[in-house]
């Protein structure tokens, strides 16, 4: 549980960071005081900060977010002030409301995650709602917003005692396995399949009081043969971009299933640009779950976000027919932002790019190497985690073929309806129009039948090896000179073999 903020300052415009390399060569021990000061009176700074919520990082989380602070920085032309220190102004945990102000976070353009009014609030337990009306709840909870999003999310309970956890369990069972999460962890990781009762007395037994009375326990339906998407809108200042995307699991160091990274199409703007993208069924219902989910936010007054990202799951229920629902909100950095803040940062420095492809990759083990173009955010052998590689890719490819169509169908391509492409993403595939649709418009200028808009194709123009006409008579004769041909050939070599066999 963590976050990145911006906190700008403008008691100066002094952020020539060129001026600490040369006082660097000149008196290295003078450079830090240099760097410190340019940091403290410069136009901004990128730090990052740690709340007291959640468990301890890993040191491959914090170099991930190091590196997620400096990509922010190079976006909004920040100083990168490592992490938050005390001593620096601020004061108090980010994801308290009543102390936000003293960390001068007082809109989504000062921070890239979230601020929400109760702890608790920031994790999956509000996705589902209490086994009943005398269930135990901390301050804060609201039964409103659980009722909003029960449509869009999996059948489930949020319990905050013993008593409650049996009483869920109880009807939950009658139905099928449930699956056990710990609102505080991440990546796949504290959740248990239960299918009896004294299995989930089991899983009691590892949840403290305090930590059940303060942050809960989830409890929901297990799914089968599950697909996760993510879904999600970010944005630092005035650049906004929103994602779909698929997540992949992977086996951990300890032969355990975790999250292994995304793979994400962006496009710049928010929900509604997200929404004109061609996507299947099952991907536009996951981002309508996903935005209704995040209507719902409404409900937690004091709530604010740059960072809104939601975990769709698609899967077969107990009863063998086909459940979704969203798992949980994100309102902080995550596994998938390092592939948004790459499309960021792409569409920061290119202002005509539309749409691009980006993927966060996580592997484990000995021996595992990143793509000569990738962006490698960790390489190493983390202390708890063993052998771990993080690493980003962007699309180029992709990047330069929507730069085409953008810039020769400006934003028509939005209204296009979907095209039937191949799962390589490499792969082109060319339509060559038919004889007939080709001689249909050349009638008044006319759309020929099927007609679905303008040609966006990014490979060049085929029409001058069309035919434009069918010349039925100048065919007729060439068939007619053409069987001539064949008859006079074929007589001249009976005639051949006829005259060797008499000689």
């Amino acid at each position: 549980m963590h976050d990145v903020f911006a906190k700008e300052n403008h008691e100066s415009t002094l952020t020539d960071v060129e001026l600490v390399s040369a006082i660097t060569a000149w008196r290295p021990s003078l450079a830090t005081r240099v760097r410190e000061r340019l940091i403290t009176v410069g136009r901004g700074v990128v730090v990052v900060y740690f709340p007291r919520l959640g468990k301890p990082l890993q040191w491959h989380h914090r170099v991930v977010l190091d590196a997620a602070a400096q990509t922010i920085g190079h976006i909004k032309g920040y100083d990168f002030g490592g992490h938050y220190e005390a001593r620096s102004g601020y004061s108090g945990p980010l994801f308290f409301l009543d102390e936000a102000s003293h960390l001068g976070i007082r809109s989504p353009n000062d921070l890239y995650g979230g601020i929400v009014p109760h702890l608790f609030a920031k994790t999956k337990a509000i996705t589902h709602g209490l086994v009943d009306h005398d269930a135990e709840r901390p301050l804060g909870w609201s039964t409103v917003f659980a009722e909003r999003v029960r449509e869009v999310v999996l059948p489930g309970y949020t319990v905050f005692s013993n008593r409650d956890a049996r009483l869920a369990a109880t009807r939950m069972l009658d139905r099928g396995p449930i699956r056990s999460k710990k609102p505080l962890s991440a990546s796949g990781k504290d959740q248990t399949v239960i299918t009896t009762l004294p299995e989930l007395d089991a899983v009691l037994e590892k949840v403290t009081a305090d930590e059940l009375a303060g942050y809960g326990l989830v409890l929901e339906e297990n799914l089968r043969q599950v697909r996760t998407f993510s879904v999600g809108e970010v944005a630092i200042g005035s650049l906004r971009v929103s994602y779909h995307g698929t997540q992949r699991t992977v086996m951990d160091n300890a032969a355990r299933p975790v999250y292994g990274g995304s793979d994400l199409v962006c496009v710049r703007g928010g929900w509604e640009n997200l929404g004109a993208l061609p996507m299947s069924p099952e991907l536009r219902a996951a981002v309508a779950a996903a935005r209704r989910y995040d209507e719902a936010t409404e409900e937690f007054h004091g709530f604010t976000a740059s960072r809104r990202n939601y975990d769709v799951a698609q899967g077969v229920g107990a009863d063998g027919r086909p459940r979704s629902g969203v798992l949980e909100p994100s309102w902080r950095v995550g596994g998938a932002s390092s592939a948004e803040l790459a499309a960021l940062a792409a569409f920061a420095r290119d202002p005509s790019l539309e749409i691009v492809r980006a993927s966060h990759v996580e592997e484990y083990g000995e021996g595992s190497r990143a793509p000569a173009d990738a962006i490698v955010d960790f390489q190493g052998d983390d202390p708890e985690a063993g052998p771990l590689l993080r690493y980003t890719i962007l699309k180029p490819r992709d990047q330069q073929l929507r730069q085409k169509i953008s810039g020769r169908c400006s934003r028509g391509w939005r209204s296009l309806p979907p095209p039937a492409l191949p799962s390589d993403s490499d792969s082109r595939v060319i339509r060559f129009p038919s004889q007939t649709g080709a001689s249909h418009r050349s009638h008044r200028g006319k759309a020929p039948i099927g007609y679905s808009g303008p040609d966006c194709s990014p490979i060049p123009d085929l029409s001058k090896y069309e035919r434009r006409e069918d010349d039925y008579q100048h065919r007729m004769v060439i068939n007619a000179i053409a069987l001539i041909f064949v008859s006079l050939l074929s007589f001249a070599g009976f005639w051949l073999v006829n005259a060797i066999a008499h000689s």
